[in-house]
């Protein structure tokens, strides 16, 4: 693994004075096209520490120079010549999106993985780099595996505590969009899942098939024995419906492969596997897929995607059965629209699945019966004094490690913040002022460290 240092800006701050002292970090990222900012918040201190790279505004530093280097690598091959490369950045790609809302959404940093040692992990949307975020030492490092950056990591990494490695996917970024530059079709692609031990810098492939483009989300579940894989399906057939994403369950044991049937409820984006069954997951259905803006002029300015929706979201439970995985639960609302995260944790003894509806709606459901228990709309202010009804965007969520809080990260009028809910009020207890963010849509983390 190749390894170079960034240069980042690193920035101290106090929470607000009636935070509630948990074990707890919570990380929150967002993004601006070329601008990557990272709250980290430590909830048993008060303290946070926030990280903007590149370390200055838009093109004004080398990093985002770099940075536009590495989006133009992702579709445009060295070795092709100038017209290829002007028609592939010319084109429409398969959902109707313009090449330059591609440029913007393939380094828009994804998931957070807790890697140990007041260590974070930043996975990018489709990039052939990902980041690590060291607490203590107050630097951010840039991974690379592939030099010629053609082979492009998942949007999510899992990392095995007891093991010391992460496990992710790999595809072939540029080599496919080339060859495929010339129509706007669905196409499988080359999937390689690999592990990283941290200890020995080894790298390990464990599985490689055809899967699909935009590998979104991995995760193993409890006695480390399944692993899945999912990829976020936004290509559409010739009746222009949404084709079923991918959802791979790899057995490490015996390396067999079970692929998880969701034909009607696509697109998928999301796994959770139970905290306390193995042999049980939890799989989103978005109901949402991205589409162009109407005018290009209108993303450039507002930096925001234009999502259609297909009837409410839904969270689908599965147990791994003799024949393969069997669907045993289903939880929706009719108000449940762009899911965009969910999550199973224990809360004073009860299995619970929390689960995110645009814009301000948050689900709390008992996982053991897939029943709505609570429907919270967050309405708290975003750094505007007093709490107000206006409705606040909700862009991600994560349960405390205790299962007595969910963090919620949202946004309103381009002013963000961490609000704090209840898990058992259902109230907002506290609201910390993140300040100017772009897109809250971006997931959170939350983790039982506060060593840094």
């Amino acid at each position: 693994m190749e390894i170079r240092p960034v240069d980042a800006n690193f920035s101290q701050f106090e929470l607000a004075s009636n935070f509630q002292p948990q074990d707890a970090t919570v990380c929150i990222p967002v993004s601006n096209g070329v601008q990557q900012r990272y709250f980290f918040m430590n909830m048993k201190t008060g303290k946070g520490l926030k990280i903007k790279y590149p370390s200055k505004n838009g093109l004004a530093s080398k990093e985002a120079l770099h940075y536009l280097e590495h989006l133009c690598t992702f579709a445009m091959n060295p070795n092709h010549y100038l017209f290829p490369r002007l028609r592939v950045a010319l084109r429409k790609f398969h959902n109707g999106i313009s090449f330059f809302e591609v440029l913007y959404k393939v380094l828009k940093p994804h998931g957070v993985t807790y890697i140990g040692n007041e260590r974070f992990l930043v996975s990018l949307w489709s990039a052939s780099i990902y980041y690590v975020i060291d607490l203590k030492q107050k630097r951010i490092e840039m991974h690379m595996e592939d030099c010629d950056r053609r082979e492009v990591f998942s949007t999510y990494q899992y990392f095995d505590d007891e093991s010391g490695k992460t496990y992710y996917a790999t595809q072939m970024g540029v080599d496919e969009f080339y060859k495929h530059d010339k129509e706007a079709i669905h196409f499988n692609v080359p999937v390689k899942i690999k592990t990283y031990d941290w200890k020995n810098d080894e790298i390990q492939e464990i599985w490689r098939g055809d899967f699909d483009t935009d590998t979104h989300y991995m995760q193993m579940n409890k006695d480390k024995r399944y692993l899945a894989l999912m990829n976020f399906g936004d290509f559409y057939d010739e009746k222009h419906n949404v084709i079923p994403s991918k959802i791979l369950v790899l057995d490490l044991k015996t390396k067999k492969e079970t692929w998880v049937d969701n034909t009607g409820w696509s697109p998928s984006g999301h796994v959770d596997w139970d905290p306390c069954d193995p042999e049980t997951a939890y799989f989103s259905c978005h109901n949402g897929v991205i589409g162009p803006q109407k005018s290009p002029w209108t993303f450039l300015k507002k930096k925001q995607y234009h999502w259609n929706i297909y009837g409410p979201a839904s969270v689908h439970k599965f147990r791994m059965t003799k024949t393969g995985m069997k669907r045993v639960g289903l939880f929706t609302h009719p108000t449940m629209e762009r899911l965009t995260i969910h999550k199973v944790f224990m809360h004073r003894g009860q299995k619970l699945l929390a689960c995110t509806g645009f814009p301000n709606n948050l689900y709390i459901a008992c996982a053991e019966k897939m029943e709505l228990i609570k429907h919270i709309k967050l309405t708290a202010p975003c750094g505007c004094g007093a709490p107000t009804s206006k409705p606040t965007v909700m862009g991600s969520m994560y349960p405390s490690p205790d299962g007595e809080k969910i963090y919620c990260s949202t946004a309103m009028n381009e002013k963000g913040a961490l609000q704090v809910v209840d898990v058992e009020s259902g109230k907002t207890e506290f609201t910390q002022d993140l300040g100017t963010v772009w897109d809250p849509f971006n997931h959170m983390t939350a983790v039982p460290t506060t060593a840094w």
